[in-house]
């Protein structure tokens, strides 16, 4: 039982070990270097070990971010991370304990959402979280790449390492804050994360930033050239990370991507599933899809502010009815009267009877707009009480430009 074990914070000199064990979970390598870093370190108070004895056999934690709402407000999340039990100690209640507790403390800290990236799919959706974003992979032939119409002005400059450090996170800021779904990237995040280099990487890295017409710095890239050789270079582009706060930053730093020579194809990991790109190609098949998943798990924990936090596409009401079977008593459980529009909401306890009834996972699934609740209905997940309430939520939750969590964590 959990009972077996003390779960508590992390000193630093437990760190070391607190990282290996994740790792250890995952099958993954110990790299001592980067426990030091600033990443890892900070807010060691947020930390959650699973002791049996003197073994640190699960862990947990959480980072202080904001997640960027439609309409633009900044709502505090508490960043699930690093959630491990060791392969000795599963099945013993070490995993529940962690969630819970972790839930716990970010109600507590009046934080109205939890919000993680998901590594087994099967687990979260029972402490009541669900998918909020979506992301897709893509591939394109660079010999299939030209764009239906002319390239918008600006420029794109490539950049050292040094200065990516100090540009990319100011135009980053810049663009999660108008991005709905949006994560905050920390400081610490930029030197730890964005820039580790795996020691069996392979390929140089490049960085660039697209300069508009004005001389503002709108947008920037990150990507990877693999060389390859056969008769001729058949070299693969990586695009490790691209963001822009224009429409026209974005068509040209594709395009720089898509002319970069010596290269047959170009990959991107992670972009948002509405990605303009299919629409400029000429032809707009070229575009492979190579995956479409999740992304960020929503799990709201008060579900009157997290409603209230954001703006909806139009005037409506709405009246939800929320079951919460792990936090039965908490703010995200009961009955809810959404009042909401383009200019922003209001959401507050009623005992009104309830146009939509779903569990704290769907509505954590809708809060961003990334589905729609009638897509939810059909598949069981929401149960419309009174006619015409779902293509209310429908038209309230929508979105433009979908919800995209941009950063990894």
């Amino acid at each position: 039982m959990a009972s077996e074990f003390v779960l508590r914070p992390v000193t630093r000199d437990e760190l070391a070990e607190f990282t290996m064990t994740p790792l250890t979970a995952f099958g993954e390598r110990f790299d001592p270097e980067r426990f030091e870093l600033d990443w890892t370190s900070i807010e060691l108070d947020r930390t959650l070990a699973a002791f049996d004895g003197d073994q640190i056999v699960g862990t947990g934690r959480l980072y202080s971010l904001e997640l960027t709402m439609p309409g633009g407000r900044l709502l505090p999340a508490a960043g699930v991370s690093w959630i491990a039990v060791l392969p000795t100690h599963r099945r013993r209640g070490i995993l529940s304990a962690i969630k819970r507790t972790q839930l716990d403390d970010a109600a507590a800290r009046g934080e109205p959402l939890a919000i993680l990236y998901a590594s087994e799919s099967g687990i979260y959706r029972r402490f009541g979280y669900g998918v909020a974003t979506s992301s897709m992979s893509v591939s394109i032939e660079r010999r299939h790449s030209s764009f239906l119409h002319a390239v918008p002005e600006g420029r794109v400059r490539l950049v050292d390492e040094d200065n990516a450090r100090k540009l990319f996170p100011e135009i980053f800021d810049r663009v999660r804050r108008a991005q709905p779904g949006a994560v905050q990237r920390v400081d610490a995040w930029w030197p730890d994360e964005f820039f580790w280099r795996e020691p069996d990487e392979k390929g140089t890295r490049h960085y660039c930033v697209y300069e508009s017409p004005d001389g503002s710095l709108d947008g920037y890239t990150a990507y990877r050239f693999e060389a390859g050789w056969n008769t001729d270079s058949n070299a693969t582009l990586h695009v490790h990370d691209l963001v822009t706060a224009s429409p026209a930053a974005r068509a040209v730093l594709w395009r720089y991507l898509l002319d970069v020579d010596l290269v047959e194809t170009i990959k991107a990991w992670v972009v948002p599933v509405d990605e303009p790109l299919r629409w400029l190609l000429r032809e707009s098949r070229r575009m492979r899809v190579t995956r479409l998943g999740d992304s960020l798990w929503v799990r709201v924990l008060d579900a009157p502010a997290a409603l209230s936090a954001r703006t909806y596409a139009v005037p409506g009401r709405v009246v939800f009815d929320v079951v919460d079977e792990v936090r039965p008593d908490g703010a995200a459980a009961g009955r809810v009267a959404l009042d909401g529009g383009p200019d922003g909401a209001e959401a507050r306890r009623t005992g009104d009877d309830p146009g939509l009834v779903l569990d704290v996972a769907s509505l954590g699934g809708i809060l961003l707009g990334g589905v729609r609740p009638s897509t939810l209905a059909r598949a069981g997940l929401v149960e419309e009480r009174t006619a015409g309430a779902l293509a209310v939520a429908d038209a309230m939750f929508a979105v433009e430009p979908q919800p995209f969590s941009m950063t990894d964590f």
